[in-house]
């Protein structure tokens, strides 16, 4: 192992959901031939990405996300619909979107856990938090009018508007070790982080 470990915080959605996921990429591959799509399980809500952590202080670090993370009550999310960043003209990541009536709760919980992990020199990215499960990345844009890529997507966009996944229940919050490969990243798991309140209500 190195001296650094390239690490994040996430909500990883369950294999019950996996398989509609990756049939849903399987759907879109013929239309975007190009797109990287994200294979490398599981698919994830992305909390805090802390680039690289110093071996030493990943203990610490961990700790403070499972110290955070019991101090919450589990709620629901579920996955609709499709976006991409930047935009349809300029797209980057293809992505399905978070929702439901634990949505709010989740950005709470984004919150506390970037807190957290900042408190022990660990700041996260500071672009604001959007929740989402990255599908793929487009490659860098080949074409000299970007218009038809907009057109394309905006139509995808469209098309898949009413896509979903259903529920699943938001029971921890994990921390992973990514480490790059040939063929992607690969995701270790270095803590769970389960919520452990149990009180009526979304926040502590």
């Amino acid at each position: 192992m190195g001296s650094t470990t390239r690490t994040f915080i996430a909500v990883a959605v369950p294999e019950a959901l996996e398989t509609k996921l990756t049939r849903l990429q399987q759907q879109l591959a013929a239309a975007l031939p190009g797109v990287r799509w994200s294979a490398t399980p599981p698919f994830h809500v992305t909390l805090a990405f802390l680039g690289e952590v110093d071996v030493a202080d990943l203990n610490q670090v961990c700790k403070a996300v499972v110290d955070e993370a019991a101090a919450w009550s589990p709620f629901e999310l579920k996955l609709e619909g499709l976006g991409v960043f930047p935009s349809p003209v300029h797209p980057r990541v293809l992505w399905t979107a978070v929702a439901g009536s634990g949505v709010e709760a989740l950005r709470a919980l984004q919150k506390a856990v970037a807190e957290a992990v900042a408190r022990k020199n660990y700041p996260s990215d500071a672009k604001a938090f959007h929740p989402h499960v990255t599908l793929g990345r487009f490659p860098p844009q080949k074409s000299a009018d970007p218009s038809s890529m907009d057109h394309a997507l905006s139509h995808m966009l469209g098309h898949y508007k009413t896509w979903h996944a259903g529920p699943f229940a938001v029971t921890e919050a994990v921390a992973f070790a990514s480490t790059t490969a040939r063929d992607g990243p690969a995701y270790a798991t270095l803590v769970r982080a389960p919520l452990r309140k149990r009180k009526t209500g979304q926040t502590p």
